[in-house]
């Protein structure tokens, strides 16, 4: 809430008006005077009489509003006289003050910052017209107590991830249609070196930022999510602000073809290794394009009943993997598989997942950071936004629907496995 001392009942009509406290509440004045020459009779007594007519005043929201939204703007007006003061705010304040602008010559008056949640407020306003006549109101409305609105955020505050993450804002209800262009203009990402960049929903709750092409290394990164008082719908508010920053680390890219069972890993322009992997069979192929790492963990207890196969079945598992680098949030891993060490570098016989030798597993596991991009070619399966991973399949020039409305359904999700 910006403050501002408490400012005089009258102004020049000409100078500009104090800003106030909060949302107000529109109605007539409740209280009016008028003052003119003194009584002389004849005709040109009854003139100045009627040249000292009060000003109208009008309010919005009216007087007496009950649960009046956080981003409503306050509005004041007089049609037939000059606005001398306008001071909005809560009951019982004498310190906090809503902030506006004046316009239309003096005549009106609009807030230009939320109003909080909860409250009490009361809009005092004075004006004078052009005979000398003045007139005063005091209007007063409450704010409704919205829902919060909370966001969980990826990356972290304060990471250093590769060069291919997005920023993914995933909020706890969803954004309906109409409000999702204006809360993403309250989401300000700031670079340095600075990037085209452009927000893409994927659901209605869930929306993310990408660059054109990859961050480069050594970004810094910034977004200020000023969303304090920025409604979602169905009651949903944001009431407060917030900021996150992270820093793009070394380009790590490494490209994975299925057909020739072959993986290289790369730091910047050097190619670090080639190594001979095992990818998904036909019947359980492993997801193709531009993935990135999502997380690591050393030990993740793979049970093939979660992608539909039976343990009890010939293809069933329920087994202990290690060295796991994740590649999408549905269940895709590069990890060790030791039992296959037979088929890498000749065939593909996994549920899903791309397998390394134990050895070459934890190299990787080690060498990666989140963001880090992992190109995946020739298995057949593309992979999409069911898989975590629609950022980098979108073409940039359809990215870009911050203005619009939120993008299709993804397909549903099949899960990789061992």
């Amino acid at each position: 809430m910006a403050r501002s001392p408490r400012i005089p009942r009258t102004l020049s009509a000409l100078g500009g008006l104090a800003a106030s406290t909060i949302v107000l509440a529109g109605c007539a004045p409740s209280t009016t005077s008028a003052k003119g020459p003194a009584q002389t009779g004849g005709p040109a007594q009854a003139v100045a009489t009627a040249s000292a007519v009060p000003p109208s005043i009008s309010v919005l929201p009216t007087d007496g509003t009950k649960d009046v939204k956080p981003d409503t703007a306050v509005k004041v007006s007089s049609d037939s006289g000059s606005l001398d003061s306008v001071v909005v705010h809560p009951t019982g304040s004498t310190t906090s003050f809503l902030t506006g602008t004046l316009g239309d010559g003096g005549r009106s008056w609009t807030s230009t910052a939320p109003l909080e949640s909860g409250m009490d407020y009361v809009v005092d306003v004075s004006a004078h017209g052009q005979g000398g006549g003045q007139s005063t109101a005091r209007t007063t409305f409450t704010t409704l107590t919205p829902k919060r609105l909370t966001t969980a955020t990826q990356p972290l505050d304060g990471e250093t991830v590769g060069v291919g993450m997005p920023i993914s804002l995933t909020f706890n209800a969803d954004v309906a249609p109409d409000a999702q262009a204006t809360l993403v203009q309250h989401l300000q990402v700031v670079t340095n070196p600075p990037v085209t960049g452009a927000w893409h929903w994927f659901a209605p709750n869930e929306v993310h930022f990408r660059p054109k092409d990859y961050w480069a290394p050594g970004t810094k990164v910034t977004l200020n999510a000023n969303l304090l008082g920025v409604g979602a719908g169905n009651n949903f508010y944001g009431l407060g602000n917030w900021t996150m920053a992270f820093t793009v680390g070394a380009k790590h890219v490494s490209v994975i073809d299925a057909a020739a069972h072959t993986m290289t890993v790369s730091d910047g322009d050097k190619q670090l290794y080639s190594w001979p992997v095992s990818t998904g069979r036909p019947k359980n192929p492993t997801i193709e394009g531009t993935l990135v790492v999502q997380y690591k963990q050393q030990d993740v207890i793979m049970d093939s009943a979660t992608i539909g196969i039976p343990r009890s079945s010939p293809d069933g598992y329920y087994e202990h993997v290690f060295w796991d680098t994740a590649v999408s949030t549905d269940g895709f891993f590069i990890h060790a598989a030791p039992w296959s060490e037979w088929a890498q570098g000749s065939q593909n016989v996994s549920h899903g997942c791309v397998n390394l030798s134990t050895a070459r597993a934890q190299t990787f596991f080690n060498f990666s950071q989140k963001g880090d991009v992992v190109l995946v070619k020739n298995t057949g399966r593309v992979a999409d936004a069911s898989d975590g991973e629609g950022d980098w399949q979108i073409p940039f020039e359809q990215f870009a629907n911050s203005g619009g409305p939120a993008a299709a359904p993804a397909s549903p999700p099949a899960g990789g496995g061992l």
